[in-house]
């Protein structure tokens, strides 16, 4: 007897010790790497020809937007339309440890058509601070910073619509937590901050994130429940938020402003299946107007870099049919 409790407990310990493993190797993955420098992200984008470097000689206004939740500036970069009659303007957000220069392969098109274009160094990454939140805070802390963006963007381009949001990977996901917050429901359309949120390859939460990583590396369910539960709660007592408060899907539930979802079907990081789920309960929901384009052999992030032309065929009809009429 002796023998076999003593064996029991070797057990639960290995056991306890292998998901305490799990969730600090989970922690690294997700709050610990290394945040890449604008020079760094700049020579990646140009040495994989994302932009033509041309665009940097236009006359961006570099400017330092004070977000109050954070403590912090963000840096935004903004180009005005060349014609005086813009025709909308539309805010870019970059994915996880990258910077604005990631944003240029989705601006240039839009510049060529006349629009006001605005990207943003996300809180922590590029030239933007930290401050007092830790970064990333995966779009639950990120709302705020684009809150006070959007406030910034509102006054330098007064009366321009549509405004919408274009969100890669992370970006995605803070522009679709921002939708409740930027077009509140039960909030008439003309006092909508945005117009439109394009969300290209999100998440649906952090939980569901965390949960699809533990099944591609085979997680047997006996570890993979238990290591998500502990590592919920240990990033809401170390972070503020809990994996299930990072929550895209409830951000696109909560919010009438249009939404265009775009994802690889070939992205093993972030599943198309979190896209096509939002869009199928938004609709079930009807919460708002809702439509949802897949890339074809598009990994992770990118699906504009493989199909440009059927990126952008998808955004402006998404545009001209919803996000008009404001």
């Amino acid at each position: 007897m002796t023998i076999f409790l003593f064996a029991l407990a070797v057990l639960a310990f290995l056991y306890m010790l292998t998901l305490i493993i799990i969730d600090l190797v989970a922690f690294r993955e997700l709050f610990k790497r290394p945040f890449h420098t604008l020079e760094y992200s700049r020579q990646r984008c140009l040495e994989s020809g994302e932009f033509d470097p041309a665009l940097e000689e236009l006359p961006w206004e570099n400017v330092s937007v004070f977000s109050p939740k954070r403590n912090a500036a963000i840096a935004v970069y903004a180009l005005a339309a060349r014609k005086n009659d813009a025709a909308g303007t539309v805010i870019v957000l970059h994915g996880l440890t990258w910077t604005h220069y990631g944003s240029f392969k989705y601006a240039g098109t839009f510049i060529e058509r006349g629009w006001n274009v605005v990207l943003i160094d996300l809180g922590g990454h590029g030239a933007s601070g930290a401050g007092t939140i830790p970064a990333p805070s995966y779009g639950y802390f990120e709302k705020y910073d684009l809150d006070a963006v959007l406030d910034w963007t509102l006054a330098r381009f007064p009366g321009v619509k549509p405004l919408v949001l274009i969100g890669e990977s992370l970006g995605a996901a803070t522009a679709l937590q921002y939708a409740p917050l930027g077009a509140p429901p039960g909030v008439e359309k003309e006092k909508w901050k945005i117009q439109g949120i394009i969300a290209d390859c999100s998440y649906a939460s952090m939980a569901h994130a965390v949960d699809a990583r533990l099944k591609y590396f085979r997680m047997p369910v006996l570890f993979a429940v238990p290591a998500l539960k502990l590592f919920s709660f240990v990033i809401r007592h170390t972070r503020g938020y809990a994996l299930e408060d990072a929550s895209p899907l409830a951000g696109a539930l909560s919010s009438p402003v249009p939404m265009l979802f775009i994802h690889g079907d070939a992205d093993d990081y972030v599943p198309p299946e979190m896209s096509r789920l939002m869009a199928e309960k938004r609709k079930e929901k009807g919460s708002g107007p809702v439509s949802l384009t897949l890339i074809q052999g598009a990994a992770h992030a990118k699906s504009i870099v493989v199909d440009p032309d059927a990126w952008f065929k998808a955004a402006f009809e998404f545009i001209a049919r919803e996000c008009g009429g404001f």
